[in-house]
């Protein structure tokens, strides 16, 4: 079913790039995201990565409205993910632009968030990390709720650390998936 899934997003990823001769650069540099989307999706990170430069490049390279620097940075986070050595100070950077934008309850918010921190704890600056994913998965649970991907994914990456659960904690809730519903 994958593989089924898969050969009919590369033809419609085809039938995108027929059409987008006669697209404005805002409109083929949505395409371009989004055929980097799907290629990422299907771990062809070389295709993905190329297509989500040339959305970058095409955003920055118009005359365009604020929405674009959200965009740009959501680009950079996708690239970022793609990428193997991962720069926590432009992460932060990225993460702090996007904070002082669009506020802290935004799904691009968190999710900038959550890149940092899984760069934080490639770095082993885990006590960081945690500090972040823990108001992350508090910030994405009150707005978005239990179950939006945003929330899910904060948790996850909380649930991915080596934590020490103090033993205060640990009898108040008899195991750690006790404290993470807590927060």
């Amino acid at each position: 079913a994958h593989e089924e899934g898969s050969s009919e997003g590369q033809v419609i990823c085809s039938k995108l790039m027929f059409l987008m001769d006669g697209m404005d650069s805002a409109m083929k540099a949505k395409t371009y995201y989004a055929l980097g989307c799907f290629h990422g999706s299907i771990g062809s990170l070389k295709k993905a990565k190329g297509y989500l430069e040339t959305a970058r490049n095409l955003l920055q390279d118009a005359d365009s409205d604020t929405s674009s620097v959200s965009d740009i940075a959501e680009i950079e986070l996708k690239l970022n993910d793609s990428n193997a050595s991962i720069d926590v100070d432009s992460l932060r950077k990225q993460y702090e632009e996007i904070l002082a934008k669009s506020g802290r309850e935004t799904t691009l918010t968190i999710d900038a968030g959550v890149s940092l921190a899984k760069a934080l704890c490639s770095a082993d600056r885990n006590c960081e990390a945690e500090k972040l994913l823990v108001n992350l998965v508090a910030t994405s649970r009150r707005v978005h709720g239990q179950d939006h991907n945003c929330t899910k994914s904060a948790l996850k990456a909380l649930q991915g650390l080596t934590l020490e659960v103090p033993s205060s904690i640990d009898s108040e809730f008899g195991d750690i998936e006790g404290w993470f519903q807590s927060i």
